[in-house]
């Protein structure tokens, strides 16, 4: 007959205790042990599950084939087949990105959540709006840049300029008879503008639209005479339907390699402009920093797959997959020039 080990019996139900995924049944096992829960401690650390092993959520914060989305499914897949696990992407658009970014915030701080976040999510609105709801760059991790988009300037064929030196010409002998479109009161497009007429010093009229596409036929049909355009001007401007003045980039665009860029233009106040907003990739603040950095590296190879660069060029992006101190670096620098506008009283925020 075999004789019955004490010993036996506490390790069988420490193994019970430790098994158990009901916190208060696990406390009372380890306490009549005599072993407080946190004394293991040490031990569930050291049994951590490896991430991932199961989906990620991406969160594109506008609707379906809008930037943040297209850029999201571009980068996904090859995540997926990085991370060998499946990476979903859930579109939630909306409130400027705020509803985005405000689901991506709710979330578990464990890596399986993670944004497309832009410069005007983390740098314009929360000097902008009164009601944004998040602290940056404090609430965010940021993953990586992702692409930068420059913009053109663009004049309906009755404003006497051929160029940006000639526009900013007429504009200060005109103060005020020039408008000038954008997609929506403290939106990007008119932020940037005011900042760029803040920097050569002249008045133009603002004309707010609901959309890009709605401001490009105000301008298309003359309502408005003056607009910074995405690539989707392009082919209006090869039709003559519009003129594209200069480009806001740091060097000629691939997408309007014809058209100067602003510091070609011979104003020496825009010598060191530039305008290029980013897309980014962003976690909440607290994940680890081991996925931080994980995150980072699937990231930064799925943008370097030649799929996925050959679909992003041809809507007009510079991949520009960074650090994530890289990107942290970029939303203090557009904080800092957000705040100068603001200063300068072009611009109140609402």
């Amino acid at each position: 007959m075999s004789r019955h080990n004490p010993a036996d019996s506490v390790s069988r139900l420490q193994r019970t205790a430790m098994n158990s995924h009901h916190p208060r049944r696990r406390a009372l096992l380890l306490g009549g042990l005599g072993l407080p829960f946190a004394s293991l401690t040490p031990l569930l650390a050291g049994a951590q599950v490896a991430w991932p092993n199961r989906s990620i959520t991406l969160i594109a914060p506008n609707a379906p084939g809008g930037p943040a989305d297209t850029l999201a499914r571009a980068v996904a897949n090859g995540m997926s087949k990085i991370l060998n696990v499946p990476v979903v992407v859930e579109n939630k658009p909306g409130a400027s990105g705020k509803i985005g970014i405000q689901a991506l915030l709710r979330a578990p701080r464990d890596g399986y959540t993670l944004a497309v976040t832009s410069e005007t999510a983390l740098s314009a609105l929360p000097v902008f709006d009164k009601n944004v709801g998040y602290q940056s760059p404090a609430d965010f991790e940021p993953l990586s840049l992702a692409v930068r988009t420059p913009a053109v300037w663009c004049v309906h064929p009755s404003v006497p300029a051929n160029n940006l030196r000639e526009l900013v010409a007429y504009a200060k002998a005109n103060p005020g008879k020039l408008n000038y479109a954008s997609f929506g009161n403290n939106s990007s497009s008119h932020l940037a503008s005011e900042n760029f007429f803040r920097i050569v010093d002249v008045q133009l009229t603002h004309i707010p639209f609901k959309s890009e596409t709605e401001g490009l036929n105000g301008l298309l049909s003359g309502q408005v005479q003056v607009m910074m355009l995405s690539g989707a001007s392009k082919p209006h401007i090869a039709a003559k339907k519009i003129r594209g003045l200069a480009t806001t980039s740091t060097s000629r665009w691939d997408f309007l390699p014809d058209i100067v860029t602003a510091r070609e233009a011979g104003i020496p106040e825009l010598a060191n402009y530039s305008y290029e907003p980013w897309l980014g990739f962003s976690a909440a603040a607290g994940i680890p920093k081991e996925i931080r950095d994980r995150l980072n590296s699937a990231l930064r190879q799925s943008m370097d797959s030649p799929a996925v660069k050959t679909m992003l060029s041809g809507f007009g992006y510079r991949i520009i997959a960074s650090s994530s101190s890289e990107m942290g670096e970029a939303v203090q620098h557009d904080l800092t020039s957000y705040r100068v506008l603001a200063r300068s009283g072009r611009v109140t925020p609402e």
